[in-house]
């Protein structure tokens, strides 16, 4: 038993209870507003009244019932801690298999350290939401290239989706048919034993999910023979939640900007555990291309996800609008596929953007660079990213980025000096900017420059193995 209690023991609390039973966990029992369900219990645990928590100790209250917002409110008049209330489907999962892993922990086996671990590990990687057209995908893939170049065994650990693919064979693939296997117990426990078929291991966790759970549970099982690099991708509150509150099996959490260290940080992550990504970008010392002179069209490149979700892909054809109204001649290059792509382009027709809007589809990752090279401004209207890969590729291309100030904006981008930040979601600061870049293109060049300066500055002396094998070994003999 656990001491948590879920409030509401209505249909939602019996699930949530159903739900934990599976892992053979039980909650310290029931909170109800119902004045005539005080003092009886459902399946043998006992309901009290909300007052009871004001002399109980508790780690957490789970909110399990449909009036999530009046219930959070009445538990902060009792005196509830904001971190100690539980709402929302993925929180609410995320914290009842941190208990079912103690338990399975607990439980489970555990191996004698060996002390030539480090010589056979295998690196296993979490692409939890398929082998996708992302960044996330395609960052893991040039991962796997590097650690098997330097001569470590690997594994990609994926799910069966419809979504387009793009499937890299530099390790072998086990993917985790979840058709087959609806209960969240059957699918982190089918986890859980492809892992322990490939001890040693350091898994390497992308995603807050099914995979990172069973990560952390065969962590718990068998803590001489697993790590765990869990890296923030994205700047987004279940990533720090889960995170934070799985914290003591993870050995190092990988931020990719300076904000999402700070927001780690302040939801209780142990400042030891940090460690630190930055993008590996081909950059040459000296920067050959040309940029569009006063009088030529602008040239204006997008690549990533053609999704609204995130990347607000919508926008676009707004933009070319704004921009058509203000009389500039210019091309827009959209490169990526997504699930908005054929709205995407019935956009364009409705609106008789084809000759401003050119949707280029997928490019292979060898074809960025010249892509970049073609372009004189990125443009990026996200409303939340961890540190854009794209955004380092064009600025190492001599693209000027015009970007929203999401996280890792501002890691690459001085403000007026290689490229211009502006507000998420202000389309006319976009516009803006981009019209200053039209009619200074001297400045354009110049900022072009200093964009590729900067990447160069940081890629020069990185050297990638070298900080991937310290860290591997690091990991092993703490």
């Amino acid at each position: 038993m656990c001491r948590i209690y879920f409030f509401g023991a209505g249909r939602k609390g019996r699930y949530w209870l159903s739900y934990l039973k599976n892992f053979g966990v039980l909650p310290a029992g029931f909170i109800d507003n119902n004045k005539d369900l005080y003092g009886s219990t459902y399946e043998d645990l006992p309901i009290y009244s909300p007052d009871s928590l004001k002399t109980c100790a508790f780690e957490f209250v789970v909110i399990t019932c449909n009036d999530e917002e009046r219930i959070y409110q009445q538990l902060l008049e009792l005196g509830v801690e904001k971190r100690k209330i539980i709402v929302g489907l993925h929180s609410i999962r995320s914290h009842l298999l941190y208990y079912a892993a103690a338990a399975q922990s607990a439980a489970g086996r555990t191996a004698a350290k060996d002390e030539n671990i480090c010589s056979n590990i295998k690196i296993l990687f979490d692409l939890q939401n398929g082998m996708v057209l992302g960044g996330v995908e395609a960052w893991s893939y040039e991962l796997a290239g590097q650690l098997k170049m330097q001569g470590f065994q690997g594994m990609y650990l994926t799910i069966d989706t419809a979504l387009p693919v793009c499937v890299d064979e530099t390790y072998p693939i086990h993917a985790f048919q979840y058709k087959e296997y609806g209960k969240d117990f059957d699918r982190i426990q089918q986890c859980v034993h492809v892992i322990t078929q490939n001890l040693p291991c350091t898994i390497i966790c992308n995603f807050p999910q099914y995979i990172f759970w069973a990560a952390c549970t065969a962590r718990g099982m068998y803590p001489d023979q697993v790590r765990i690099l869990s890296v923030l991708h994205n700047d987004d509150q279940t990533y720090y939640e889960a995170y934070s509150l799985w914290q003591k099996y993870i050995d190092k959490c990988m931020v990719i900007s300076s904000r999402m260290e700070e927001k780690i940080l302040s939801y209780g992550m142990d400042k030891k555990r940090i460690g630190h990504i930055s993008w590996q970008t081909t950059c040459s010392a000296d920067i050959e291309r040309t940029w569009n002179k006063e009088g030529d069209p602008l040239r204006i490149g997008y690549a990533g996800r053609m999704t609204v979700t995130q990347k607000r892909a919508d926008l676009f054809p707004v933009l070319a609008a704004k921009m058509k109204e203000r009389n500039l001649c210019f091309h827009m290059n959209l490169a990526g596929v997504g699930e908005y792509s054929k709205t995407l382009q019935r956009q364009m027709e409705e609106e008789n953007l084809q000759n401003e809007i050119v949707l280029v589809g997928y490019l292979d990752r060898q074809d960025i660079p010249h892509f970049w090279r073609k372009q004189d401004i990125m443009i990026s209207c996200s409303e939340w990213e961890g540190h854009s890969i794209s955004q380092s590729e064009a600025m190492a291309a001599g693209a000027v980025p015009v970007i929203t100030d999401v996280s890792g904006a501002r890691d690459d981008v001085t403000d007026g000096y290689n490229g211009f930040v502006v507000p998420v979601g202000d389309m006319d600061a976009l516009v803006d900017r981009i019209c200053y870049l039209y009619h200074h293109r001297d400045e354009l060049e110049r900022m072009g420059k200093r964009a590729h300066d900067t990447i160069y500055a940081r890629q020069k002396d990185r050297n990638q193995a070298a900080y991937w094998d310290k860290l591997l070994k690091e990991v092993w003999e703490s």
